[in-house]
């Protein structure tokens, strides 16, 4: 229901102004992306693989970042469920790209997003999994941050599923991470 409501139908073809070249695509989705103009990006959608055909690696990855960024809003502003599954979708996307193009920390960041929407939507088990994913990514590639926020993550689960004992476990883990931080602030997040 409110997800119709509150999302504009996809504009195929352009806007009324005729049919727009990929450049010119590219420049109406980075203005509203820029602006946290979720409705403005995602009224492109329908047109997000033709911007994204023959394209570099690190190119996609900012096509996906705009359109995964504008249902991430529209979630917290909507609550809509298939704003969540939506965004699931373009980070899984974006998970493989990210390896692909070995940016090992944003890759982390991005399974623990992954997990996150997957726990908005009561998908405990499989949020564990990817915030797991996430920790051992963190761990073998020396990203404390990742390692800190997915065992932060899976503490958060495991205290919300009653097992305390595991969940401080984690908890005390990430503190532990905290100060290797490699980026050179003070928290995991």
């Amino acid at each position: 229901k409110g997800h119709k409501k509150t999302c504009a139908p996809p504009l195929p073809l352009g806007e009324v102004g005729g049919i727009l070249s990929v450049e010119e695509l590219f420049d109406k989705v980075s203005e509203a992306h820029e602006a946290d103009d979720w409705q403005g990006v995602l009224k492109w959608e329908g047109r997000m693989e033709e911007l994204m055909k023959g394209r570099p690696d690190a190119y996609c990855d900012t096509i996906l970042e705009a359109f995964l960024r504008a249902h991430e809003i529209a979630r917290a502003e909507t609550m809509c469920r298939d704003h969540a599954l939506s965004a699931i979708g373009l980070q899984e996307r974006r998970v493989k790209l990210l390896g692909n193009m070995e940016r090992f920390r944003d890759q982390g960041e991005a399974l623990c997003s992954l997990a996150s929407h997957l726990e908005f939507l009561d998908k405990r088990k499989e949020a564990k999994t990817e915030f797991q994913r996430a920790r051992e990514l963190g761990a073998e590639h020396g990203v404390f941050s990742v390692e800190c926020e997915a065992c932060m993550g899976l503490g958060e689960l495991a205290v919300g599923d009653g097992r305390q004992e595991e969940g401080v476990a984690l908890y005390r883990h990430a503190l532990e991470k905290a100060p290797l931080n490699e980026s050179g602030e003070d928290s995991c997040y």
